[in-house]
């Protein structure tokens, strides 16, 4: 396993949902003599790739009896950027332990590309290339060759919806916002136009190209373009005080904003809508203002919730998913970003993404949370998220047809 939160949530269901008494578990809490004398006497063993390494330096032929590594989420091991190894630690040194093993590398997201760097240039290459050639003798299945067998039996589609939010103040915010970043992209182009201008024929036919970080212009003025749209993600993304600050920094007039920002924005109010209609609710979204005002009007409106961010301890946040899985009542779990990593909550019959990413694969993560049911995205209509949610979620659609789907609202 590759984190500690997937590694407990793994040996739980081992041992609660598919009842295998021989799994075990080493974690870094346990003595490492004792976690050697688990992997030497355990038929099962679930551990970080840390904590075994740790293990073995203390008893490296406690492995030995082991005939299969199943390694899950494979695709962790690539640096996103490297210009060495491009294998993240410590697995350069544990592969050697797993010489003349059968070793099973899983993942479901397995589609991206890394960079790597050299003295001259920075290469692109594809996840899988890299893979295969630290894999002697690798063999590729898709899911698409074993959607044959009887393996989708175990597979739950979860069913798309996309869900318009209207919201007037956020549509005329938006396009106030826009105006001011194709202000400064104007600039640049401008900029760019008098010192270089093979380039400015290149970033016309090629617009994505602005968004380079080699852009020969004054590096303030390209951070300003590139700081634009990062405030539009928290006027979509957060409540209406919180993000006023950010507004007024990229240069918006402040008494109009203050007039045309409305404190609880749209999207908040479609979620309260649709968690009406569901018993068990998940709630993910980006910022953890967005985590507390959601909670607060739940709290209100008498609704039992429970919140997961990054300032949770492990404990506390297993024992609140113990409360949401259990609990026999109407329930909403509201996770950030960083609290919904590796988890899997199949107990819920909604999935609300409150505010989206463009990287496909972790949509697709938070899509999976629930292992089946239904997804709603949410995307404020009359604005550039309505391009964005559908570029986004019709690609996850063609690249994992086997678990999802599109449901019409």
């Amino acid at each position: 396993m590759q984190a500690t939160s997937s590694l407990y949530e793994t040996y739980r269901y081992f041992k609660e949902i598919y009842k295998l008494p021989s799994v075990e578990l080493i974690d870094s809490r346990i003595p490492s003599k004792n976690r050697a004398y688990k992997l030497r006497n355990s038929k099962i063993i679930l551990a970080l790739p840390q904590t075994l390494m740790n293990t073995l330096k203390v008893d490296p032929e406690a492995i030995n009896h082991f005939d299969i590594i199943i390694i899950n989420e494979v695709d962790q091991l690539i640096r996103r950027r490297s210009n060495g190894s491009s294998l993240k630690q410590p697995y350069p040194k544990l592969m050697k332990f797993f010489r003349g093993k059968v070793i099973i590398g899983m993942s479901g997201t397995l589609r991206d590309e890394h960079y790597i760097e050299d003295a001259q240039q920075l290469i692109i290459r594809d996840e899988l290339t890299t893979l295969i050639n630290y894999f002697e003798g690798a063999e590729l299945i898709s899911m698409d060759e074993l959607m044959n067998t009887d393996i989708g039996e175990y597979i739950k589609t979860t069913s798309i919806i996309l869900t318009e939010v209207e919201d007037n103040s956020i549509v005329n915010l938006s396009l106030e916002l826009q105006a001011h970043i194709d202000e400064v992209k104007a600039e640049i182009m401008t900029s760019i136009e008098e010192t270089d201008p093979d380039l400015y024929s290149e970033l016309h036919n090629f617009p994505q190209k602005i968004f380079s970080t080699y852009l020969p212009v004054e590096e303030e003025l390209q951070a300003k373009f590139n700081r634009g749209y990062l405030v539009r993600k928290y006027l979509w993304g957060l409540p209406g005080e919180n993000s006023l600050k950010h507004l007024y920094s990229y240069g918006l007039d402040p008494t109009w904003v203050k007039q045309t920002v409305r404190d609880v924005p749209g999207k908040f109010h479609k979620t309260f809508e649709l968690v009406k209609y569901s018993k068990k609710t998940v709630v993910l979204c980006s910022y953890i203002a967005t985590c507390d005002l959601l909670e607060d009007r739940f709290e209100k409106m008498g609704i039992k919730n429970i919140k997961i961010t990054g300032k949770v301890p492990q404990r506390k946040r297993d024992k609140l998913l113990q409360v949401f899985r259990k609990s026999e009542d109407k329930m909403v779990a509201i996770i950030s970003n960083v609290g919904e990593r590796d988890l899997d909550i199949p107990e819920a019959e909604l999935l609300i993404v409150f505010d989206l990413v463009r990287t496909i694969k972790t949509v697709y993560q938070k899509l999976k949370r629930t292992r089946g049911g239904i997804c709603r995205i949410l995307y404020y209509g009359g604005t550039d998220e309505v391009k964005k949610a559908s570029s986004v979620s019709r690609t996850i659609v063609e690249r994992y047809p086997w678990s999802t789907e599109f449901l019409l609202d």
